[in-house]
């Protein structure tokens, strides 16, 4: 019997139809799980009793973790809380010490909880108790950041601290905290933050500063001490990137100086130089970068800067990255934070 090319290409095509459904069906794939990282323990105690400029042995961990980089970023946010201590504070014309009046720390509260912080850095805490009570408030309104370092400088009152989501392995402290002036010596005022933390894609290692502000005193120059803090601080950075070359360094805080003064060049070092901090470009939602206020003279500015060492800048998911400016950020600080996302 003689077939019918017809009659073949009809029985065949239901094949055919079937092959191309077929096709088109999404494959079915199962996706890797990654780890929760779990936090335990309480606030880790600032080791600042004796100087060194390594970070205290710790049991070692892993520098880099398995897990997908999008589900692991880690939220960065720097910001100076403007004095959350007790002070003399002028209340109806009347000069009383007093806490920072609670509808200021309501507001911070609530622009730190909506940024989603998984590491906190910030500048003028007070005591360790003011630092716990920013923590208990944190964690009443869903962030809970339970590890935590404070240091100060020769201004007891106003110390720096970091909090983290994630363990703070190891601590230091700088070789050298002092200089002088016309041959009097002073200490750096606040002092140099630095923690090293274990975030779920690398381990970075924090320096937080606050450097002395244009407020003039009697018994030095302002600028000349800032320049004397920030080299301080870039002799610690440097000897860091000399002696530990695989550090991921990140160096976060109020410089109290514009991008162009002597203090920050010094910070960042010579552009040639293989131990060169880069400056992380943040802008707000209207594309304008001042992060301070002084609202007596009214003059906006840009004081608070992150920057990051060759070897982590490109970890640093810029596109996220940025100055936080929600309604409220007066009422919380004459300071604007920072958020950087470190992948």
């Amino acid at each position: 019997m003689v077939s019918n090319p017809l009659t073949q290409k009809i029985k065949s095509a239901p094949i055919l139809l079937g092959a191309f459904f077929c096709l088109l069906l999404p494959a079915c794939s199962k996706k890797k799980s990654t780890a929760d990282w779990e936090n335990h323990g309480n606030e880790l105690a600032a080791a600042t009793e004796k100087p060194s400029t390594e970070p205290e042995k710790t049991p070692e961990t892993p520098d880099e973790p398995q897990g997908t980089t999008a589900e692991k970023e880690t939220r960065f946010l720097a910001y100076n809380l403007k004095n959350y201590l007790t002070m003399r504070r002028y209340i109806n014309g009347e000069a009383i010490y007093t806490s920072k009046p609670e509808e200021e720390i309501s507001a911070l509260i609530q622009i730190i909880q909506r940024a989603a912080p998984d590491v906190l850095g910030v500048c003028e805490i007070g005591t360790r108790a003011d630092l716990k009570d920013l923590q208990t408030r944190l964690k009443k309104a869903g962030l809970d950041l339970p590890y935590s370092h404070r240091v100060h400088g020769s201004d007891e009152t106003r110390a720096l601290a970091i909090l983290s989501r994630y363990p703070i392995i190891a601590t230091a402290k700088p070789k050298k905290l002092s200089y002088s002036l016309n041959k009097q010596p002073f200490h750096i005022s606040r002092g140099i933050l630095d923690a090293t933390i274990q975030l779920p894609t690398r381990k970075v290692r924090f320096l937080g500063a606050h450097l002395k502000s244009k407020r003039p005193i009697k018994d030095a120059d302002q600028e000349l001490m800032r320049r004397n803090e920030s080299l301080l601080l870039r002799k610690h950075i440097k000897h860091i990137l000399t002696t530990s070359p695989n550090t991921n360094l990140l160096v976060y805080g109020d410089f109290n100086d514009t991008k162009r003064t002597q203090s920050i060049y010094t910070i960042r070092g010579r552009s040639h130089d293989p131990h060169r901090m880069e400056m992380i470009e943040l802008t707000d939602s209207r594309g304008e970068k001042w992060t301070h206020n002084w609202k007596r003279e009214d003059i906006y500015s840009r004081f608070d800067f992150v920057m990051t060492n060759l070897r982590l800048t490109p970890y640093i998911n810029r596109k996220k990255s940025r100055v936080l400016d929600p309604k409220n950020w007066e009422l919380a600080s004459d300071h604007r934070a920072l958020l950087v996302i470190i992948k």
